[in-house]
This record gives structure tokens, C-alpha cells and sequence, in this order.
């Protein structure tokens, strides 16, 4: 009996299966399976996913054997429903590479900006440190110009020096500082004259 399911139609076996036949429909999975199989395999290019298809598309094919119609050709429902999950496995695919992409990139930016974030504080806090240790009027001029934002003539004034004193003592501030530090003097300059 098998011998002569073999050498039936696509639509007598379409036929069959719609009727619960299920050596009919082992037939018609004998029949396509490995040419889906590989016609997916150019696609996919991955076994896993190709022998998926396969299943995919025959599992399609038996839940859906009522709604078959003898006259319509079964390898092109077949092949059409192979081209569907492909297409859709694909799009799938895109998809999860861009979001994984984006949060790369979120995380990079996230770790960043947290890297830059902990170099600022330590930086700052270094840089305070130096500051603290300055003599008393050096400390004073620096972080009136520096925290408080005032210029050489207005510090001059309020402390009652010249301007060239004030211009001074801020450069062997900075001096120190760049001295202490020595390594990212440009990015001390950066913060320091903000």
C-alpha cells in the first residue's frame, strides 16, 4: 500500500489528507521535506533553522489539511508557506541584530559616560585636595577666581592687591595643580578654567 501512495498525485494525496490520511501525508512529507530543506538552507544558511522550516511547514500543512484544495497545486502551498517563515525568520532576525546593536551602543554610551563621570569626581575631588593644600592667600585668590568666577581685577580689589600679584599667585596655582597631576594636564586646564 505504501509502494502505491508513492506513486500518487500531489492532489489525489491532497485528497487523502484532507481526510485524516496520514500515510498519505507521510508521502507528501517524504516527497518535499529535504527539497524544502534545502531550498531554506540557501537562505537560512543555518541547519537548525532549515530543519525548523521543515517542520514548521509540514506541522502548517497537517493543522491546516481541511482547508487544502485538491486543485490548487500543493508544492506551491508548500513552497509559499517555506518563502513565509523564511521571510519572517529573516525580518525577525533584522529586527533583534538592530536592537542589540542599539543597546551596545546604549551601553557604551552608558558606560561612557560613567567611566567620564568617575574620572571627573576623582579628578575634581584631586584637584580640591591640591587646592586645600595651598598657602592661605594662593587658596584664597585661586578659589576666588576659580569657584566664584571673579577676574583678576575684582580679586585684586577685594583683597586689596594688584592685579599682578592676582595673576601671580592663580599661575603657580595652576603650576602646582599641573605639576601634582601630571597627565591629563590639558583636561585639568579644561576643568580648572570653566
Amino acid at each position: 500500500m505504501v509502494n502505491e501512495i508513492e506513486d500518487i498525485s500531489d492532489n489525489l494525496l491532497v485528497t487523502r489528507i484532507r481526510c485524516n490520511d496520514k500515510d498519505a501525508f507521510k508521502t507528501l512529507y517524504d516527497r518535499y521535506n529535504k527539497k524544502i530543506y534545502f531550498f531554506s538552507l540557501r537562505y537560512l544558511s543555518n541547519n537548525i533553522e532549515a530543519e525548523e522550516l521543515v517542520q514548521s511547514v509540514f506541522i502548517n500543512v497537517w493543522e491546516h489539511r481541511e482547508s487544502l484544495d485538491a486543485n490548487i497545486s500543493v508544492k506551491n502551498y508548500i513552497y509559499k508557506a517555506a518563502v513565509n517563515y523564511i521571510y519572517n525568520y529573516l525580518k525577525k532576525k533584522a529586527i533583534r541584530a538592530r536592537f542589540v546593536e542599539s543597546e551596545i551602543k546604549k551601553g557604551e554610551i552608558h558606560s561612557n559616560l560613567t567611566y567620564e563621570q568617575v574620572f571627573y569626581h576623582d579628578l575634581e575631588r584631586s584637584i580640591s585636595a591640591i587646592v586645600e593644600a595651598l598657602p592661605s592667600q594662593q587658596k584664597k585668590i585661586f578659589q576666588l577666581s576659580r569657584y566664584e568666577g571673579l577676574t583678576h581685577k575684582e580679586i585684586a580689589k577685594k583683597l586689596d592687591l594688584s592685579e599682578r600679584t592676582v595673576e601671580n599667585q592663580i599661575f603657580r596655582s595652576l603650576k602646582k595643580i599641573r605639576n601634582i597631576l601630571k597627565g591629563g594636564i590639558s583636561l585639568v586646564l579644561m576643568l580648572i578654567s570653566f
